[in-house]
Formats: structure tokens, sequence, C-alpha cells
């Protein structure tokens, strides 16, 4: 084989990994623009997951409140077991039987909706490492000027669900314009 020969075979390969190369940059960038263009939609579906099972753990307690008679505290039975143990846990109820905290029963710098948060779900308050925000926003009826409040739960990203400790509803996952 001659220098010559030498040379082109190393130019033609040269050439054929450089061609390699720009089809899987052309692939790796077409994937990171569907990844960026879907990863709003990915969060949003993630956390309406949270918040459905938010409301199913309501639901949960909800019928246990009736089926123990509905007392002020229902004792839940974790499902984590922690030195060979269950662990029982005591949440407060109001007298509609929905998770509630009595507005002085707050701990520490917690506020009543990050201690319902506890009660119902037992995880941190954190969402693919976005802090949750719990919010308590006070609410008052124009007809009988009941004072109440809900909880808003909420990523940095805008979307957010809402509980309503008077009646238990969960709203639907929505974000903030």
């Amino acid at each position: 084989m001659t220098s010559q020969q030498v040379s082109a075979k190393k130019g033609k390969s040269v050439a054929e990994n450089l061609i390699i190369l720009i089809i899987i940059g052309v692939f790796m960038a077409t994937f990171i623009y569907y990844f960026f263009k879907q990863e709003q939609h990915l969060s949003r579906t993630g956390f309406d997951s949270v918040a459905n099972t938010f409301s199913a753990r309501l639901t949960g307690i909800h019928a246990q409140w009736f089926m123990d008679n509905k007392p002020r505290w229902v004792i839940i039975k974790e499902s984590a077991v922690i030195n060979g143990e269950g662990k029982n846990k005591r949440i407060e109820m109001n007298i509609a039987g929905w998770v509630d905290v009595s507005l002085g029963n707050s701990i520490g710098n917690q506020n009543s909706c990050q201690i319902i948060w506890q009660q119902v779900l037992s995880i941190p308050m954190v969402y693919i490492k976005q802090p949750i925000s719990a919010v308590m926003v006070n609410v008052s009826t124009r007809f009988d000027n009941k004072k109440s409040y809900l909880c808003r739960y909420s990523l940095p990203s805008g979307e957010y669900f809402d509980y309503h400790p008077s009646n238990g509803k969960v709203s639907k996952i929505q974000v903030h314009q």
C-alpha cells in the first residue's frame, strides 16, 4: 500500500467519523428539544398524581372516622414499620369528619396546612427536588360571616391544588397565571 492510498483511507475514515458525530449530535438536539417541550406537562401530570393520592388518603381517613363513630381523633396504623412494629398515627378531625388542625395547634414554625400534609401523606413536602409550599388562605362566606380557611399546596412553577378542610374537597391542579 502506497502512502497516497494510506492517506486517502485515513481521510475517508475521518469523514465517516465526522458524519457519524453530526448524526449523533442531531439526534441529541432533537431529544433535548422534545424533552424540554414536554417537561412542563410531565411535571403537571406527576403533581396531579400527588393531588390524587392526597385526596384518596383523605377519603380513607374520612371513612375510618365514620367507622369509629365520629371521634375527634382518628388513629391510623401506618404501613411503614419502625423497629419491627407498626406505628400508630393520631389524626385530628373537624366536626364534619375531615382532617383539620386547631388553629392554635401549630407546631414550631409549621402552619396548619403543613401539619395536615404530614398527617395525610407522611412524606416530605418536596416533589422532584422542588419544595411544595403550603399556604393557609382565609375564606369568609357572605351569608353567615363564618370564617374558614383552605390549604393551597403549590410548586414554584405555579401548579397548585387546594384542600378545603370544612368539606374535604380537593381541587384539580391549577396554574397561577
